[in-house]
């Protein structure tokens, strides 16, 4: 499966960070959730909100990585993907212990 910035590749995810590809084997994922944000843009007749959508991935080193999608339903059928991939991976956001 392919977006934007993601590509869920065989082995791995290849996810776009500024202007370079990085990639990150599915095991070593330890959690992947969807984030959504609301945008605030002006525009010449007022403002208007807009909904984006993150895939987050948490490693088993603690990094999280952030990359935009381009729909709810493209992050979700990725997390299905993701949990096929790799069945260890924690789906769904939760609060990290410190």
């Amino acid at each position: 499966m392919e977006d934007k910035k993601i590509k869920l590749q065989e082995q791995e995810i290849a996810y776009k960070k500024g202007l370079k590809w990085h990639t990150l084997p599915y095991t070593k994922i330890a959690q992947a959730y969807l984030r959504v944000e609301e945008v605030t843009g002006r525009l010449c007749c007022g403002v208007a909100n807009f909904d984006m959508y993150f895939l987050v991935l948490r490693t088993v080193d603690g990094e999280l990585i952030k990359t935009e999608a381009s729909s709810k339903e493209n992050v979700k059928e990725m997390l299905e993907i993701l949990k096929e991939k790799n069945t260890a991976i924690e789906i769904g956001y939760k609060k990290q212990e410190e």
